[in-house]
């Protein structure tokens, strides 16, 4: 009895230690397969990431038992069978299986002695209102189908969990319109429905979600401000859709939800984008120009048109643009507490040539702190393009720009400076006299 004990605890002994090397040498092997960490959140859009959080993408080759489908077969799809029936082996009509909801049940090899040898196919097998069917992939194995074509995909079958998942998530949502057209079900229409025109960045509520297509298996309903009623056709997982994310261009971008949707107004996020890069910045006029000044007279604020004169020091109190237009309402503050408001358009047209852009209106900084040195007289006389004996080169150059030539003299404290109508004469930098 006791001999025989021993010789159990051995084999338990001896099972124990195989199944120990054994995880050894798995984790010795795993050491060399190794993988790029996941994409970081902080690099994708809010809607990257919501796709990316819910609707994880599921390969034709992973797919587990109990995915449902919808089969709609679209176009040519309609006249070539795609599943068998498993018990009979024979195919189907596709017609007699439109609309239907198929479960997945799983895959089987399938094994055929040929000439050249055996010859392999994998079998998806599904079940349908009781019965079994399956898709077939000839001439290959499980595994290489994924290997061979990373986006294979069986026709005609719409991921009804997105579906499901996107109407949990969605419905009664406040989303953007990224979209600029959208459909509407028209019963007169060959299609069955008419695209229409609407506005983008409209703010809109998701009413209804149902199923749409294989490559688009989301239809998203959408209503107005105004209760208009919308939908688009959007993939999320993309699982056997056949498609990559860089697949989805031109005419195909908005049919990707983060690119048809936005969870914010961008119009407002631009807005705080734009109030953040110039409110509080430090400007001043190239050249004198026309504003309006918000005055107070007998205690009320009248706006009165006045002459700005260049180099004002003026600092951005806060700017208004209707986007996406890109002509914007600036609000100016100069040293005394003066408010000005003048247009500016944001982006400069190479062909128009717009003349209110702002960086042709406007310079950057306070020139003042440049030039300290400068007094408050000299820089009322260079704003109005005036000169006066004394003064530097830098302010000449200041109020008249630079010259067409320089001519030094053989003493080279003494120089010239030549405009169109004027002569400057210049010792050591200070100017001696004019004509």
């Amino acid at each position: 009895m006791v001999h025989e004990i021993q010789m159990k605890m051995k084999r338990i002994t001896f099972i124990l230690l195989c199944l120990i090397l054994r995880i050894v040498t798995i984790t010795a092997q795993n050491d060399y397969l190794v993988t790029t960490p996941q994409q970081k959140s902080n690099s994708m859009s809010e809607e990257e990431q919501f796709i990316e959080s819910n609707f994880p993408l599921q390969l034709l080759c992973k797919w587990t038992p109990g995915l449902k489908f919808m089969f709609i077969p679209d176009g040519n799809e309609l006249f070539i069978p795609i599943f068998n029936s498993y018990e009979i082996e024979k195919e189907v009509d596709s017609n007699k299986l439109k609309h239907k909801i198929f479960e997945f049940q799983g895959t089987e090899e399938k094994e055929k002695e040929t000439y050249v040898g055996i010859n392999y196919s994998t079998r998806f097998i599904f079940n349908c209102e009781g019965k079994k069917y399956y898709s077939e992939f000839k001439n290959l194995r499980l595994n290489d189908i994924c290997e061979q074509n990373p986006r294979a995909n069986i026709s005609g079958l719409v991921y009804l969990p997105d579906v499901d998942k996107a109407r949990e998530l969605l419905i009664g949502k406040v989303v953007y319109t990224h979209i600029t057209s959208a459909r509407i079900d028209d019963s007169n229409s060959y299609s069955g429905y008419k695209t229409v025109q609407i506005a983008e960045n409209e703010k809109v509520t998701i009413t209804n979600i149902g199923v749409g297509s294989k490559a688009y298996p989301v239809k998203i309903v959408f209503e107005d401000t105004k209760g208009n009623s919308y939908y688009v056709e959007v993939a999320l997982s993309r699982t056997n859709s056949g498609m990559d994310k860089a697949d989805f261009q031109a005419d195909k971008k908005t049919k990707y939800f983060p690119n048809a949707f936005s969870f914010n107004n961008q119009n407002a996020l631009t807005l705080e984008n734009l109030k953040n890069k110039y409110i509080g910045m430090s400007v001043y006029p190239k050249q004198t120009m026309s504003t309006k000044c918000n005055m107070k007279v007998e205690g009320n604020t009248t706006a009165l048109e006045v002459r700005l004169l260049r180099y004002t020091p003026l600092q951005i109190k806060d700017i208004s643009v209707e986007l996406p237009k890109t002509v914007a309402m600036l609000t100016l503050e100069d040293a005394n507490g003066s408010i000005y408001e003048t247009k500016v358009d944001l982006k400069y047209d190479i062909i128009t040539k717009n003349e209110n852009y702002i960086e042709d209106i406007f310079a950057f900084g306070n020139i003042r702190k440049q030039y300290p040195y400068i007094t408050e007289e000299n820089w009322k006389l260079i704003a109005q393009g005036k000169i006066k004996e004394g003064m530097t080169t830098d302010e000449c150059r200041l109020a008249l720009g630079n010259p067409i030539q320089i001519e030094f003299k053989q003493d080279t404290r003494f120089e010239s400076w030549l405009y169109a109508r004027k002569i400057l004469e210049f010792e050591s930098g200070t100017l001696l006299r004019y004509k």
